[in-house]
């Protein structure tokens, strides 16, 4: 799901980090190294809308990349520059499947080895997954990639031989349209599923680098991330939610990003009867719009210190709920269980926020679940930045869904 929302700490002398995926995104968690961009579904040379994700993908390429990024470690002996993104981080589960599509394209042939990668990181025991590489090559297979690691993911198609010629991409730059020798052309789509084995915290890196020098770029587009068939996105609308990071003490998803006014951001929790909204980083709410679910009972608001003598009642949704002057938090009741909404459904329940703010402001929320039931949940991570919770506690009746939270100046 597009995205620099988060700060991956890299110690890549030189790097430039950049923001990506389209300027248009509103929320910003992912890291570009080097070069990289967003396709809206448009063609562009041999590069077809991606399947699915209304055809649009993200991409890196080499050109204008960096020296020494986009390497696998014990392989990149004569890798010179690229570029590589890392998606925000999110919580998996043991049999979650990460699955998403891939397009390697290069201008380069014969000897000068190019490749392309995805990798599945576990960012608390730093266990790489290598789901796919694919490589340059004059003849036979191009996927997976020759003398890289061997992938763990299931390809399909498995093996892959290049389609030849001279491929024109834009993201290629000055060698769009250029072809080196022998090898150069592109891969077309191709499909990447893998089933999660540990629970914890995962990111995706994906890369391109160039080969014993810097001329001739190649590139690797990438669409549809998706785990469990949820979009791990940027945060930017309902079909690009960002997921949660990790799972807290009260069974709190934690989420990463940083809010600037009149932005909206998507996140994408598991919900159940009520949450409580608690600023911790000193702001406050000023107002809530809650979703219309066809409860015609509406929704009731109270103070965090008394759950007794409601704020309001019947808030219907759609409606805009005031806090006048404003509130650090809030406990939302009355969601109705009965409507167990598919917790595949990212759109199932979105709230929207508004903060007194009156610029980019890094504000730490936690939205903690009512529920009937609890579970045992992992220990929670120490996050260097802000941190916004959405709970997921055991519960037989559970509803997922995106809410929203919108800075406004």
């Amino acid at each position: 799901m597009a995205l620099s929302a988060y700060r991956l700490a890299l110690s890549l002398a030189g790097a430039a980090i950049c923001s990506t995926l389209g300027a248009s995104h509103s929320a910003q968690a992912a890291t570009c190294i080097g070069n990289c961009g967003h396709n809206f579904g448009t063609a562009d040379g041999v590069i077809v809308p991606a399947p699915g994700s209304f055809g649009e993908y993200d991409w890196v390429s080499t050109q204008g990349g960096l020296d020494g990024a986009a390497g696998i470690a014990g392989y990149d002996t004569s890798a010179t520059n690229g570029s590589e993104l890392l998606s925000d981080i999110f919580f998996a589960a043991v049999g979650q499947i990460v699955s998403f599509n891939f397009n390697y394209v290069t201008s380069d042939g014969s000897q000068f080895a190019d490749y392309g990668f995805a990798q599945l990181i576990n960012t608390t025991t730093s266990e790489v997954y290598e789901l796919f590489n694919a490589r340059t090559v004059p003849d036979g297979a191009i996927i997976p990639g020759r003398d890289l690691p061997p992938v763990v993911a299931t390809l399909s198609p498995a093996v892959v031989s290049i389609n030849p010629g001279a491929p024109t991409w834009s993201p290629l730059g000055d060698s769009s349209g250029d072809c080196y020798g022998p090898g150069c052309g592109y891969t077309g789509w191709v499909a990447s599923t893998f089933t999660v084995p540990t629970e914890g915290s995962y990111q995706l890196r994906f890369g391109a680098a160039n080969w014993l020098d810097a001329a001739y770029d190649s590139g690797l587009a990438f669409s549809g991330l998706l785990l469990d068939g949820a979009t791990i996105g940027d945060g930017s609308s309902f079909e690009n939610p960002l997921l949660p990071q990790e799972i807290g003490p009260n069974g709190e998803f934690q989420f990463e990003f940083t809010a600037t006014p009149n932005q909206t951001v998507f996140v994408d929790p598991y919900i159940t009867t009520g949450y409580d909204f608690e600023v911790q980083s000193g702001q406050l709410i000023l107002s809530a719009i809650f979703p219309e679910l066809g409860d015609a009972n509406g929704y009731d608001v109270f103070s965090l210190t008394d759950l007794v003598n409601p704020l309001g009642t019947g808030i219907m949704g759609g409606s805009l709920f005031s806090f006048g002057s404003g509130v650090s938090g809030f406990a939302l009741r009355g969601i109705d269980p009965s409507l167990a909404l598919d917790p595949a459904n990212v759109g199932a329940f979105v709230t929207g926020l508004t903060f007194d703010i009156s610029g980019p402001t890094t504000i730490q929320l936690t939205q903690t679940p009512v529920t009937e039931f609890s579970a045992a949940v992992p220990e929670t991570s120490t996050w260097a930045m802000m941190i916004l919770g959405l709970g997921l506690m055991g519960a037989t009746l559970r509803r997922r869904s995106a809410v929203r939270a919108v800075a406004v100046a």
